[in-house]
């Protein structure tokens, strides 16, 4: 029965690697637990759909003094619609400008954007009249008033990307509920079309895009991201080498040590995000921009490595050995990529706002800044005035991560040894 005695040593060796037990069992959790939250698989059927809504409208004072603005009336109709049977509501509202509502297209922040345009609210009593005239209603068409002003038609632009699936699942609910609100609105007779129309826009730059153009600036991010497991690794080899301790014995400072594998690795980076750009434009990513922003991307790469090797000496901190370092970088690193949404779009988790900007939870993290900088530049051929957020944003955090790093790995590996 030697197959027993063999099971039994392989046995008690999975079970002394405690950490690599650890990996094998969790790593596929955390895979689980990110599609899980991005899919919405984490108790709730029902998801609501990002909407940035543009209110031109500014309403208008009927002849008794009252004044109406059903712009603001759609609008606030379209936060209180609910799923059937259900208290999930169907439409997320950010209400905002024009400018910022493309730029939440284009960042896949929001589903779609709603635009009311200014005279909604003279189409909306011209219908009204329309209704009174046709139903030979006349206290109702002596409240509207007999304001030729009112007879003008309004489209409502429903905008975004329109190879973009999500969109393309708002602007039907969207429809929908226009049309039973002009229907709430409708007699006999009448036609609303004559007042209030809609029509879908694409966001000018967006109609030749694919899926690839939106997951290239993330496969980056991704390879960025892996440095922190390959510098995890090389730091965990040189500790248990002895490298670091001959090291330690001259006068090289944790400063010296740090900062000269810094520059290196950063240089890494730098490479990875040419290499990756080259191999994308020949599969067809359509690339935004001149050379100015083939460099804009080089250095937000070298921002994103600065915060991945800050994150593989935090690693190796407390890696035994480099295989270790390695399974606990790959255990990070590979969940964190897609916590910044480099493969998927995340939901919006809004924690504050800053600089004129929400703040979501995902911004805590260097590397989704980075990814949105990046995004900008090359899928979108955004300017760097563009990017002041989340570029500042990614500086800040990465130079935040880098100081943890040097502080961890020097009071673990880089102390003077009692002798």
């Amino acid at each position: 029965m030697k197959f027993l005695s063999i099971a039994k040593k392989d046995l008690k060796e999975l079970l002394r690697d405690r950490r690599g037990l650890f990996f094998i069992l969790l790593f596929p959790l955390f895979f689980m637990l990110i599609f899980g939250f991005a899919y919405g698989g984490m108790g709730q059927n029902n998801e609501p759909h990002n909407i940035a809504i543009v209110n031109y409208d500014q309403g208008l004072t009927l002849p008794n003094g009252t004044h109406m603005n059903f712009g603001e009336n759609v609008t606030n109709q379209l936060k209180d619609i609910k799923y059937q049977n259900s208290n999930v509501h169907i439409f997320n509202i950010t209400t905002t400008s024009e400018a910022n509502a493309d730029k939440l297209i284009n960042q896949k922040d929001v589903d779609l954007e709603f635009i009311i345009p200014t005279g909604f609210s003279q189409s909306v009593l011209g219908l009204k009249k329309s209704m009174a005239q046709s139903s030979s209603v006349t206290g109702l068409a002596t409240s509207v008033g007999n304001n030729s002003n009112t007879n003008t038609t309004s489209t409502l632009i429903m905008r975004g990307d329109t190879s973009y699936m999500n969109f393309g699942t708002a602007e039907s609910i969207l429809s929908g509920v226009l049309v039973q609100y002009q229907d709430n609105l409708m007699a006999s007779g009448v036609q609303p079309q004559e007042f209030i129309q809609s029509k879908v826009e694409g966001i000018p730059g967006t109609k030749s895009f694919t899926s690839f153009d939106y997951l290239a600036p993330g496969m980056m991010v991704f390879a960025i991201l892996m440095l922190a497991t390959s510098v995890a690794t090389i730091l965990t080899r040189e500790v248990e080498s002895g490298t670091l301790r001959r090291l330690k014995l001259s006068k090289m400072t944790s400063f010296d040590f740090l900062f000269g594998g810094l520059l290196p690795w950063s240089l890494v980076a730098a490479a990875q995000v040419l290499i990756l750009f080259v191999v994308a434009i020949g599969i067809g990513f359509h690339w935004q921009g001149g050379i100015n922003s083939i460099i804009m991307a080089v250095i937000i790469g070298i921002i994103g490595g600065v915060a991945s090797i800050s994150l593989g000496m935090i690693i190796a901190s407390f890696a035994k050995s480099p295989p270790q370092a390695g399974q606990l970088g790959t255990l990070v690193a590979v969940p964190m990529t897609f916590l910044v949404g480099a493969f998927i779009p995340l939901p919006q988790i809004v924690i504050g706002n800053f600089m004129g900007q929400q703040v979501q939870i995902y911004d805590i993290l260097p590397w989704h800044p980075v990814l949105v900088a990046l995004r900008d530049v090359l899928t979108y051929g955004y300017s760097l005035n563009s990017m002041v957020y989340p570029l500042s944003t990614a500086i800040l955090l990465s130079a935040i991560l880098f100081v943890i790093g040097v502080f961890l790995f020097s009071r673990t590996r880089l102390r003077p040894e009692n002798t």
